[in-house]
């Protein structure tokens, strides 16, 4: 599988877990839209074949809502990925890391 459908699949869990989840958006809602609509088509495309990464949780999000409104449990590595991600957009703010996982109710522990 190519990195690119990697790629795509993870920054829609990434931004879907950052906005549903934080409550915080680093992209535009255009973006996020374009983002769900590329994966919606590596779906298609991959119908059945059981190659994509977290394809269970991409297609039950995307088929109910077109989003990732309804995803309740995300893995570890997405949720670790979203909250570099964000403290990497919001380092000009000069929190520690420590701080800003604690914001959000996360530890390094």
């Amino acid at each position: 599988m190519s990195e690119l459908v990697q790629q795509k699949i993870r920054q829609y869990l990434v931004h879907s877990f950052l906005y549903y989840q934080l409550d915080e958006s680093i992209i535009a809602d255009t973006h996020y839209d374009e983002i769900c609509t590329e994966v919606l088509q590596l779906m298609v495309a991959h119908k059945g074949t059981g190659l994509l990464p977290y394809q269970e949780l991409i297609k039950n999000s995307l088929a109910e809502d077109a989003s990732g409104f309804s995803i309740k449990k995300y893995p570890a590595e997405i949720i670790s990925s979203a909250l570099h991600l964000l403290y990497q957009h919001n380092a000009v703010k000069s929190m520690t890391f420590d701080t800003f996982l604690t914001r959000f109710g996360y530890s390094l522990s």
